[in-house]
């Protein structure tokens, strides 16, 4: 399958990690490029660092593109075309082949967080398809072209990669079972096929499975781009950061498309680097808040909702006891927006082609399949790992 690929990363005082990771995700591009002559480019939107990232990276050769105005694609065309082929190097590699991919920046004069900076990306690409990653993420060389092939059709909305931590190398992302439990939708369940092929066209058939995902990571995951902005992208509502990427997964399933869960396509990532310099408390309760609201606007199965708001009033009354203060901070932060949540609500309730019974029961037959092995910590899957020598 040819078809372009943007390749967008937002970047906040991110210029360690864009010094150490970028060469890896020009080179994978560069890779897909030669392998299956599509084009590439990538999207780089600084959301408003105080670091010096912004002159490093028109250093390296990143056109300007913030302006609103801006004709976006005459002049990323122009380089595309001008561009002579020339050599890429990496951390460990140099590659010879076609011209370098397209290098766009794109800059927040302040910081508008995670989710506003990817939409900016988004609408500023060029390409079908978007693969979204973290700035501290490194990609492996081959990643791109299986994900592409995992949207053979418009009923596909995203597909996410394997991950495994960079500093400990052990898996911490793979594919997410979906379901409902104590008054909350439950995404972070895990699963891995284990079905062992006896034969290379069983192996062929085993890698060109799709198997659904609950949601797509933005860290590192692929989506249709028109889908994406279709839907209306990121929700405003989350701003500046957090749940995002569960949300709008969870609202493409309700709007009948689908994820998809791609193991070929590897990444390793430097877990929260970034989130690491903030106040853990605040990012504690934004988690909780964006929860809240991301049920809020998307749970609409009655019983299922009555049963959150139980849950929630139970967790507001305990949460003295049992410590944590910070839940009714954020309850209340998330009713602060319930005049905005209520009209997205309604907005989503009127463009829904699957119930919330739906899409569990989806995930509850995924998980019954004798070939998929359901875990909640990665600590289990190690063990299975070990007991099957490795051969996952």
């Amino acid at each position: 399958m040819t078809i372009g690929v943007s390749i967008v990363i937002p970047s906040w005082n991110g210029l360690e990690f864009l010094k150490r990771f970028l060469p890896s995700v020009t080179a994978a591009a560069v890779h897909y490029q030669q392998e299956r002559n599509g084009p590439t480019e990538i999207v780089i939107v600084d959301d408003g660092s105080g670091d010096d990232s912004v002159d490093w990276l028109l250093g390296q050769g990143f056109f300007d593109f913030t302006t609103p105005d801006k004709d976006l694609a005459q002049p990323a065309q122009s380089y595309i075309n001008s561009a002579s082929k020339s050599q890429i190097k990496t951390n460990n590699l140099s590659v010879l082949g076609p011209p370098h991919p397209c290098q766009k920046l794109i800059r927040n004069e302040l910081n508008q967080g995670f989710g506003p900076s990817c939409n900016l990306g988004f609408e500023a690409a060029l390409h079908p398809l978007v693969f979204l990653l973290n700035n501290d993420v490194e990609v492996d060389l081959q990643a791109i072209a299986p994900l592409v092939e995992n949207f053979t059709d418009d009923s596909v909305f995203a597909a996410h990669c394997r991950v495994f931590d960079l500093e400990s190398r052990q898996e911490c992302g793979s594919g997410k079972i979906g379901g409902f439990q104590k008054g909350f939708i439950r995404v972070h369940r895990s699963y891995v096929n284990v079905k062992q092929s006896s034969s290379a066209e069983e192996e062929e058939t085993a890698q060109q499975k799709r198997d659904y995902s609950m949601f797509a990571s933005g860290g590192s995951a692929m989506f249709n781009r028109k889908t994406f902005l279709q839907i209306g992208g990121f929700d405003g509502l989350l701003a500046p950061g957090y749940w995002e990427d569960v949300e709008i997964s969870y609202r493409a399933w309700k709007r009948g498309y689908s994820v998809y869960y791609e193991p070929r396509s590897v990444v390793h990532h430097r877990v929260s680097s970034t989130m690491r310099k903030l106040n853990q408390r605040r990012l504690t309760r934004m988690k909780q808040r964006n929860r809240l609201i991301w049920h809020w606007l998307d749970l609409h199965d009655q019983k299922l909702l009555v049963a959150h708001v139980l849950w929630v009033i139970l967790l507001s009354l305990s949460a003295p006891l049992r410590l944590q203060p910070g839940f009714l901070l954020a309850v209340g932060a998330a009713l602060s927006k319930l005049g905005s949540i209520r009209k997205r609500r309604r907005e989503e309730r009127g463009a829904m082609r699957r119930s919330d019974a739906e899409v569990f029961d989806m995930f509850a037959s995924l998980e019954r399949r004798p070939d998929i092995f359901c875990f909640d910590g990665y600590a289990e899957l190690k063990a299975l790992e070990a007991k099957r020598g490795n051969n996952l």
